[in-house]
């Protein structure tokens, strides 16, 4: 850095005119009188006094008597004190701008707006790692690979993880069952591009829309009521109509469910037949939010739409109000799903665990459909 440049900066840092000029003359110079500092500087001499003792108030130079005034620059360690705490304010100033441009602080917003696809990535990977029961995934062959280790320590922590794959239909999906094994509980492979999109816990969502968008933006929520309706994006565009590809269920009890139309859709059947099916329901009462833990008897469903002699009950027939009831013995409870208002009971996981004859064939289900 040149004179000048130094100057112009020093200029910057709060220095006037006069001050940064006789200050770098005097680093050139060493000690010496304000009369020749003013020559050196172009300091006029009527104001070099006053301009030596505003650098001395300042702690830049330290100024004695001799048969006339003297200055010399002080100890840069001691002088720049405060030009260095200018410096570390303006790195933080810096730092905090880029963070914001980059991603606004979520915590003060229940939904907020991001500019750039890696911001929605980025808290991708914060709420796979903070995930404790749920995670509904939809993303490109690349996004599983980089997400996989996450995704696999979240299921090892039994998380109930769905993905959902985009691989155009003239392509190979690059992703085999040995790759989502003890990664993903389920996952299904969509042949039409779609959004990045991840639903945790029913509560947080990361949204971009598919890499042909003409403009790439983001959407963060924190929020379980706005989440519902991605919910069911995720249900009805990148889950329901596709094919499945990987299940780690088992063919015998227990069956865990975290949604509560696919468990309706899996024990109505047996209740037709009479069978005898035992479960445990982990959730909080909806009335009063206090974690409840019950085991018991299925004994019944209730859904909004009609029932079917053709099979289980379809996505569009349980968009209403959707519940089972559950006898623990001592008292009868309805079930709804997260979020639950009008049931007692609002259901995170419910584990069948047994149902009677299930042996029998005439009623086995294929819980990949």
């Amino acid at each position: 850095m040149d004179t000048d440049e130094l100057v112009v900066v020093l200029k910057r840092a709060g220095f006037s005119p006069y001050q940064a000029d006789a200050y770098v003359t005097l680093l050139e110079l060493g000690a010496t009188s304000a009369s020749d500092l003013a020559d050196a500087s172009g300091v006029p001499k009527p104001r070099i006094y006053d301009v030596v003792r505003d650098l001395e108030d300042r702690g830049y130079v330290v100024t004695y008597e001799q048969d006339r005034l003297y200055a010399r620059a002080n100890d840069p360690t001691e002088a720049l004190t405060g030009l260095q705490a200018q410096i570390n304010q303006f790195e933080s100033a810096v730092e905090e701008i880029q963070s914001r441009w980059h991603e606004p602080n979520p915590d003060e917003h229940d939904i907020t707006l991001v500019q750039h696809f890696q911001s929605v990535f980025d808290r991708a990977r914060s709420d796979i790692e903070s995930a404790e029961w749920h995670i509904q995934l939809a993303v490109t062959p690349d996004q599983f690979y980089d997400l996989r280790p996450l995704l696999q320590q979240a299921h090892e922590r039994g998380v109930y993880v769905q993905i959902s794959l985009y691989a155009h239909r003239d392509e190979i999906l690059p992703v085999e069952p040995t790759n989502l094994q003890g990664v993903c509980t389920e996952a299904r492979h969509r042949e039409l591009p779609s959004a990045f999109f991840l639903l945790t816990d029913r509560t947080r969502v990361c949204y971009a829309p598919h890499v042909h968008s003409p403009r790439e933006y983001g959407v963060l929520i924190d929020d379980r009521v706005t989440a519902y309706v991605f919910h069911w994006f995720f249900l009805t565009c990148l889950w329901e109509v596709h094919d499945p590809i990987y299940t780690d269920r088992s063919e015998t009890p227990p069956f865990t469910f975290v949604e509560i139309r696919e468990c309706i859709r899996f024990v109505e059947p047996f209740l037709l037949d009479e069978a005898t099916i035992t479960a445990r329901v982990e959730g909080y009462n909806s009335r009063t939010g206090r974690e409840r833990d019950l085991s018991g008897e299925i004994i019944g469903v209730d859904y909004t739409g009609s029932s079917s002699d053709n099979g289980p009950a379809t996505i569009g027939q349980l968009a209403g109000k959707a519940s089972i009831i559950l006898d623990t013995g001592e008292e009868t409870y309805t079930v709804g799903g997260k979020g639950a208002i009008i049931e007692k009971i609002s259901a995170d996981r419910i584990t069948v665990e047994t149902i009677d004859e299930y042996s029998d064939s005439t009623k086995q289900i294929d819980l990949s459909k």
